[in-house]
């Protein structure tokens, strides 16, 4: 009643014989699920402390003392998380310049 297989040799035949790249490739395109900001389309809307220190070319820390200290432009808080609003930020920078 019992037959003894080797799934291990079945296995590998099996997925050798029926496994075709170019359709395991477009079904992984077609299901894989991509992040908004991954497209080069989607524009920020929002900068983080440490990009808004690389722009300004000041250090970590005098950025989080700008935004902390700042009513010239829009700081979020969302838990420990700060945000800066693109249009805010940029509105005030080109004001300074």
């Amino acid at each position: 009643m019992y037959e003894n297989v080797k799934s291990l040799d079945y296995t590998k035949k099996f997925l050798q014989s029926d496994s075709d790249p170019a359709t395991m490739e477009v079904v992984t395109q077609t299901n894989a699920v991509k992040s908004p900001t991954d497209s080069p389309a989607t524009t920020k809307l929002v900068y983080t402390v440490e990009e808004i220190a690389r722009m300004l070319a000041i250090s970590l820390r005098s950025a989080y003392n700008l935004c902390n200290s700042t009513t010239e432009f829009r700081v979020l808080r969302a838990g420990g998380s700060i945000r800066i609003p693109k249009d805010s930020f940029d509105a005030w920078l080109h004001r300074a310049a």
